[in-house]
């Protein structure tokens, strides 16, 4: 039996409103609306099997896409060209692009660590400090599960 090679994508998304949030599903259908734009039917017939949302967190704006190895460059360029979603403006960074999921979770702990230390050291509230800290200890149990 042959095994389906697949890229993983760790990506940031950048928004200049902060106000609205997003869930996997509609980061979903944004991307494959996108490829469909710039490929048209070909290139969204071809991510159709094998892309997926396996994680996003709209606190640290990081998210991890699944796609077929032969078709990364497809979802490469469509994020590099990404500039707008659900009319709000937005700017995607691919921070790694792996073979495994492990390696991008191993990544992702070292950003949302960096993340928290950085935003920790400024001079905030105990409630909204406790807060984040609650976010960040959820996502260290989330993350493990990606790979189960």
């Amino acid at each position: 039996m042959v095994r389906f090679k697949n890229r993983y994508f760790l990506c940031e998304y950048i928004q200049e409103n902060q106000e609205q949030e997003f869930s996997e599903r509609d980061l979903f259908i944004e991307i494959k609306d996108q490829v469909e734009y710039h490929f048209g039917q070909f290139g969204s017939g071809n991510i159709q099997f094998s892309f997926q949302v396996k994680y996003l967190n709209s606190i640290s704006r990081l998210f991890i896409l699944r796609v077929n190895r032969e078709y990364k460059n497809i979802i490469w360029s469509t994020l590099l060209f990404m500039n707008m979603f659900r009319g709000v403006p937005i700017k995607i960074r691919t921070l790694s692009c792996s073979g495994t999921i492990n390696k991008c979770e191993i990544r992702a702990r070292r950003l949302l660590t960096k993340w928290v230390h950085k935003i920790l050291k400024c001079d905030m509230p105990n409630r909204l400090r406790n807060t984040i800290i609650r976010d960040y200890q959820q996502t260290q149990q989330i993350l493990p599960k990606l790979t189960q």
